[in-house]
Order: C-alpha cells, then structure tokens, then sequence
C-alpha cells in the first residue's frame, strides 16, 4: 500500500511561519520600543517640570535668564578667542526663593554674565583696535541674546505664557538688555581711551 505525503499539512505550517515572520517584521524592536518610551517619558517630564515651575512666582524669568545664558555659552564655545573667568560665571547657580526677577535684575545679571568674557577675548585679540574688539564681541554675545531670547519665547508660548505680564516683563528685560551693553561697551571704551590719554601725556 502507498501512503502519500500530507503537502497540505506542510504547505499549511509553511505559511503560516511565513506570516509570523511578515507580522514580526512589522512591529518594532524591543529596542526602538524602549528608545521611543524613554523620549516621551523624558519629554514627560521636562513639561511638567516646565509647568510646575512657571505657576511659580516669576519663574518664567527664571527659564529666560537660563535660556539666555546657556545660549551665549554655547554661541562661544566653538570660538577659541572667548573664555570666561570661570570664578565669574554662575548661569549653572539655581536661584534661590528670594532672586529678584524683576526685568532690571534678570537684565543686569544677563548684562553682567554676558561681559564677564570680554576682558580674556580682548587679552586673544591684540591685533584689534579698541573699537573694533568691542563692535566684534558685542556682535557675538548678541547673536547669543537673541537666539535664547527666541527659545525662552517659543517654550512659553507653548506653554501658553507669553502673555500679560510675562510678555511684557520678557520684553522690558530685552530692552534693558540693550540699554546695558550700550553702557558698557561706552564705558569700557571710554576708559580706554583715558588711560592711552594718561600714558601719552
């Protein structure tokens, strides 16, 4: 007696591992499963630390003044010709319950943490006059400014807190910014120039 094969069997089990391996392709790895998971959580998490700390009193100029500082660092961290005297920098100190805020004080710590690198990228260019030392930095850290100025903006309005006061204190801070390195760069100028005056003389 001939006993034929079961092909139908086989044919039935070869297809249905062909369609295991079809859906398993079409799912992500466990990998890209726990990158994905780790994003979101992440993301999570900034947000609503970010939401937390903005229903506190003023701390949406808290999120400028850091925004603003990490920007200008990392605008001039690629420019070997602009160091700062490390013991002058304190954009990584958190604030404390009592920081004043206000737009005067965000700004002139900005002001102040922004110029602190002036004295070593002037010591790097000796080769510059006065002026035209000054224009070039001053053009640098405001590219800083302006570029964390933008992404403190671009969070808050996210966060639907650009407005009111926050809007108008964020824009006041920016023009006190302004104000600021205006006087310093004259009066830094303006100094130089007596002290030439006094070696001349």
């Amino acid at each position: 007696m001939n006993i034929q094969p079961t092909t139908t069997s086989q044919t039935s089990n070869t297809n249905a591992d062909k369609t295991k391996v079809d859906a398993s392709q079409d799912k992500p790895t466990a990998s890209e499963l726990s990158r994905a998971n780790r994003q979101e959580l992440n993301q999570t998490i900034l947000q609503n630390q970010l939401d937390i700390s903005l229903k506190s009193d003023n701390k949406s100029m808290t999120l400028l003044y850091k925004t603003i500082t990490a920007s200008i660092e990392k605008r001039l961290s690629d420019d070997e010709t602009v160091t700062a005297a490390p013991e002058k920098t304190n954009a990584g100190k958190s604030y404390g319950q009592d920081q004043d805020t206000s737009p005067q004080a965000t700004a002139d710590r900005i002001v102040a943490f922004a110029t602190n690198f002036y004295a070593n990228y002037r010591e790097r260019n000796k080769d510059l006059t006065e002026e035209q030392a000054m224009d070039d930095f001053m053009q640098k850290i405001g590219s800083g400014i302006d570029q964390g100025f933008a992404e403190a903006k671009d969070i808050l309005k996210g966060l639907q807190q650009l407005e009111g006061k926050v809007a108008a204190d964020i824009d006041e801070t920016y023009e006190l910014i302004q104000q600021g390195l205006q006087s310093f760069r004259e009066k830094t100028l303006a100094d130089k120039a007596a002290a030439q005056s006094a070696v001349a003389g």
